[in-house]
This record gives C-alpha cells, structure tokens and sequence, in this order.
C-alpha cells in the first residue's frame, strides 16, 4: 500500500507539469464553442490548482507518519486512506484532461486552435 501512496503523491505534484500548459493553451482556444469545452477549461483549473495542494499535504502526511515509526521502513500506509484516494482522483482527472487534449486536439500541422490560421 506504501507504494500506491507514494504513486499518488507523484501524480498529484506532477500531474500539471507534463503537458498542462499546452492542454490549457488548446482548452483556452476552444472556449465560448460548447459547454462542455467551458465545463472542462473550469474542472481542469479548479484540479490543476488543487492536485499540487493534495499532494503536498500527503507528502507531509507520508514523512509525519514515517518519523512517528518505530522501524526503518516507515509506517504502512492504511488500507483504506480516503485523503489519499481523493488525491488520486483529482490527479487522475487532470491527467485524464492533459492526455485528452494532448491526444484529441493535437496542434499537428502548426494549427492552432483558437485562430485557425496557420503559422509560417
């Protein structure tokens, strides 16, 4: 179990690095076309803002727990941490937004989606 916390205190502080900005970029070029686009612009700012919070606190969670350890291999994470699984959640989400905008709206060509024109 140690191992799927340490998996979603990686995610959640890195899940916006990777490729957020440029899936916010494509989000941004797509806005005022469909409520979904806005639905989606406003979940992946609201979690990309708070992934990185989540995962700060469980970082500190994880070393808080592992000083209070009496062995070398720190305290075993709970079978059933829900901090931890709602930190994933929102991880996986803006990971899911990344991707998606990544692998759907790809900005091939030198297209870029919020003009349409192309670039010399």
């Amino acid at each position: 179990m140690a191992s799927d916390l340490v998996m979603a205190i990686v995610l959640s502080l890195g899940c916006a690095v990777a490729g957020g900005p440029e899936a916010l970029r494509i989000l941004l070029g797509l806005s005022g076309r469909s409520p979904v686009a806005d639905i989606a612009i406003c979940v992946f700012l609201i979690c990309a803002a708070t992934a990185p919070v989540l995962g700060t606190v469980l970082l500190a969670r994880y070393f808080r727990a592992a000083g209070k350890a009496d062995g070398v291999g720190g305290a075993p994470a709970p079978a059933v941490d829900p901090f931890a699984r709602v930190t994933v959640a929102v991880a996986l989400a803006v990971v899911f937004i990344v991707a998606t905008c990544l692998l759907v709206v790809p900005s091939a060509g030198g297209r870029d989606p919020g003009c349409g024109a192309m670039h010399a």
